[in-house]
């Protein structure tokens, strides 16, 4: 909180005194600009243009799930740039990336501009703000989140266990939807276009949607779910928010133990 920190002489003087806390604001903005899409920054100084356009290049089809721990991320990114790249998709995205540009130089103009006053009273601010809403918080509530990983993988794999050792998303040429920890080993994971994935690891296996037995497979996992809250909030057929107060008290139990049920507390 800034209201525990010692605050010196520029935090009360003259409005056109910039401190340290105007250049950390305005390396924080420059940092950001170094790392968005198309400009990360590149070891030993080297000049972006002189790097291949795929290391520049950083999308959704790009970043890490569970299970791609050891995926070889410059051949991911150099497959999906060398087949995105004439796209309609990504034309779209360098259009957006655009805009994101723009607004990043805005943001620096505006921070270079900003006193050191200033910025210490827009900190203030949001501390007040937040020491409002913390003072409204209620804690006395136990919340468990549960979010199940490659469900639609994971109920195929339930009717062929034979898929569990073999590369497979759900879907198809079009669009995946999701990918078994096989098929993420290669680097294929959700909302990537199968043609690419099938690229990235030939032997894919590809599995059509069938979206009646996955609703099945919720239904049953939400009635456990309501074993530990009746009244459970569902954020989709793999989500799901657990209020388990209730249950914990009644079982003698903490919200850990419920979690992990061979906790001993």
């Amino acid at each position: 909180m800034a209201e525990n920190q010692p605050a010196g002489p520029a935090a009360v003087e003259g409005t056109g005194h910039r401190g340290p806390a105007h250049d950390e604001l305005l390396q924080a903005v420059s940092a950001h600009a170094s790392t968005v899409h198309g400009s990360q920054p590149l070891p030993g100084g080297t000049d972006a243009s002189q790097q291949p356009s795929w290391k520049q290049y950083s999308s959704v089809f790009t970043a890490s799930k569970a299970g791609m721990q050891n995926v070889d991320k410059e051949k991911v990114k150099r497959i999906v740039y060398e087949m995105s790249k004439d796209s309609a998709h990504f034309k779209n995205e360098q259009r957006k990336q655009a805009q994101v540009d723009a607004r990043i130089a805005q943001l620096k103009e505006r921070a270079a501009s900003i006193s050191h006053a200033e910025l210490a009273a827009h900190q203030k601010a949001a501390d007040a703000q937040l020491a409002q809403l913390e003072a409204g918080r209620d804690l006395s509530r136990t919340w468990l989140h549960a979010d199940m990983d490659a469900f639609y993988a994971s109920v195929e794999e339930l009717d062929r266990p034979d898929l569990k050792s073999k590369p497979m998303a759900v879907g198809g040429m079009g669009m995946i939807t999701t990918a078994n920890y096989e098929a993420r080993k290669f680097g294929v994971r959700s909302a990537m276009p199968g043609f690419i994935a099938r690229k990235l690891c030939p032997q894919l296996a590809f599995v059509k949607p069938n979206f009646r037995k996955y609703e099945a497979a919720a239904a049953a996992t939400r009635e456990v779910f309501k074993v530990y809250d009746p009244h459970f909030e569902a954020g989709s057929l793999d989500e799901a928010y657990l209020d388990v107060t209730d249950y914990c008290a009644a079982q003698g139990m903490t919200g850990e133990q419920v979690r992990h049920p061979h906790v001993s507390m």
